[in-house]
């Protein structure tokens, strides 16, 4: 796989083992970064597509690419990435967070997965790890129809969600009850009823490295439970059911500090934001190993 950085923020350019290993090519777009971090309007938004889209356009000449965005508070340049994707794909997501919230107004690192349902390229998307704001105050902002006619199928983290509307959509967690590690058997069972459908396509993966622990990786929001060894067993199984054929990934969740430019995007960050104590050294480290890993996982895995 052909490593990039989308280079947002910085904070990819900062691991120095990671850039030394792979040597990346960089997509130079940190002016975008202050304007879109959180969010941004939907012309602001497409102005950064028509920006990043002589870039991203390389996935178009045969070459795949694993491509390193920074933070999941830029989330949402998955879904300029995924322009450049010219095949039907399965879309799987591994996050925290829902991503998918409906009727906002402007595009937000919350809300992509949403817009990313009406490309025409993305048959199908496969949300799997997640735990917050799934079936709080949020859900009323989920969508509903593409949940019920499972256009996006859930497969949570360790839970079952069970509030309201949650009770007619299948979602079986990672984790049964009591257990403390998602298995491979687990996994299996979890990918029976999709695996012709996952097989029928190539899968673009975006992650957000927020699924994970607080002990893996320093993320700029709430992190999740999964283990790395977790997310690379999900992977396995996934690519093995699509035989190997990915289209391309995208990586976010490496923390950096936040720079922005905006009042909107400035009351964004003191409302969501959760506040956190970061030795920006630790995380620098902590997130080049994991980052290294993946591409290592991802190189063993793809055909």
């Amino acid at each position: 796989m052909r490593v990039r950085i989308l280079d947002l923020d910085g904070s990819i350019r900062s691991q120095e083992p990671f850039v030394a290993r792979h040597q990346p090519e960089v997509l130079a777009t940190q002016e975008w970064g202050p304007l879109i971090r959180m969010a941004c309007s939907f012309g602001r938004f497409g102005k950064f597509e028509e920006a990043l889209a002589p870039m991203a356009g390389a996935n178009q000449a045969g070459q795949r690419a694993i491509t390193f965005c920074g933070s999941g508070d830029f989330h949402h340049v998955s879904l300029a990435l995924l322009g450049a994707v010219q095949t039907p794909v399965s879309l799987v997501v591994l996050d925290n967070h829902p991503d998918w919230m409906r009727g906002v107004p402007f595009m937000h690192c919350g809300t992509w997965l949403y817009h990313a349902a009406s490309l025409p390229q993305v048959e199908r998307i496969y949300h799997i790890g997640g735990d917050v704001d799934f079936d709080n105050y949020y859900q009323s902002m989920a969508p509903w129809r593409l949940l019920r006619t499972e256009k996006i199928i859930v497969i949570p983290g360790v839970r079952r969600f069970e509030r309201r509307s949650w009770r007619a959509v299948r979602n079986e967690p990672l984790r049964l009850p009591g257990q403390t590690a998602l298995t491979p058997e687990r996994m299996e069972q979890l990918l029976d009823p999709y695996r012709a459908d996952l097989a029928s396509r190539p899968v673009y993966i975006s992650l957000d490295k927020d699924v994970m622990t607080v002990q893996e990786v320093v993320v700029n929001w709430d992190s999740g439970h999964l283990a790395l060894d977790e997310v690379f067993l999900v992977l396995s199984a996934v690519l093995r059911c699509a035989c190997g054929n990915l289209a391309a990934m995208d990586v976010v969740g490496d923390w950096s500090p936040v720079v922005l430019r905006g009042w909107l995007r400035h009351f964004m960050h003191w409302t969501e934001h959760p506040a956190l104590a970061v030795n920006p050294g630790d995380a620098t480290g902590r997130n080049a190993r994991v980052n290294l890993a993946i591409v290592d996982q991802i190189d063993r895995l793809a055909a």
